[in-house]
């Protein structure tokens, strides 16, 4: 009886402990210094992990993105465990620790690229349509290198938790290409900078773009 009493004992003053560090690793003072850094910093620390961010080739070699460079592309099973309703991305990539994950839905819906930001007010619509489960927060249209990139910030409630999510739409190969970054929202302050910068570092490989156009 004594030893079950201290084993009991033990988990929790180890929880107590566990739950004290994860308190301090998002203190507010710990998320004021880690803002100051960027994914294009030598080492970014999240919640006291030091991660380091490389460029990745992505969707077959025809884009390239900046994501930390131990992100793995997630196999088909694994992202049929995720997206189990509705058009599942093809391309999912994440780690076993960080609280995000980055995805493609390359699709077979043509558009020509000057409607990208027009396509931003029937994806507005559409996740309005879904109802007080979806919130939308903010919209930014942003042009780089003669690429047009549509932004959608939400906040998405789901059974399990409240997401945050980064939606961006651009045109691959005459193809509407959707990407997302998603995280849960109550660590929305710490990552919210780092997924803007990771979404705004897409683009699309000019070899392909010329080709496109040509």
């Amino acid at each position: 009886m004594e030893g079950r009493e201290f084993n009991d004992s033990f988990i929790v003053k180890a929880r107590q402990e566990r739950e004290r560090i994860e308190k301090t690793l998002h203190s507010d003072e710990v998320v004021a210094e880690e803002l100051k850094q960027s994914i294009y910093d030598d080492v970014v620390t999240i919640f006291g992990i030091p991660v380091i961010f490389k460029e990745f080739d992505i969707i077959e070699d025809k884009a390239v993105i900046r994501m930390p460079s131990d992100f793995i592309a997630r196999s088909d099973d694994e992202i049929a465990s995720v997206y189990f309703l509705g058009s599942k991305p093809q391309y999912v990539f994440s780690n076993g620790y960080l609280n995000f994950m980055l995805a493609f839905h390359w699709t077979d819906s043509h558009i020509p690229e000057e409607s990208v930001f027009d396509f931003l007010r029937f994806a507005k619509q559409a996740i309005e349509r879904i109802g007080p489960k979806s919130r939308i927060i903010e919209e930014e249209r942003l042009q780089k290198d003669g690429q047009k990139i549509a932004i959608l910030q939400m906040i998405a409630q789901t059974i399990e938790s409240v997401n945050y999510n980064i939606m961006f739409f651009t045109v691959l190969e005459g193809r509407l290409l959707i990407g997302s970054l998603t995280f849960e929202q109550k660590y929305r302050k710490r990552l919210l900078p780092l997924a803007l910068e990771i979404v705004k570092s897409f683009a699309i490989k000019k070899e392909e773009k010329e080709e496109t156009e040509g």
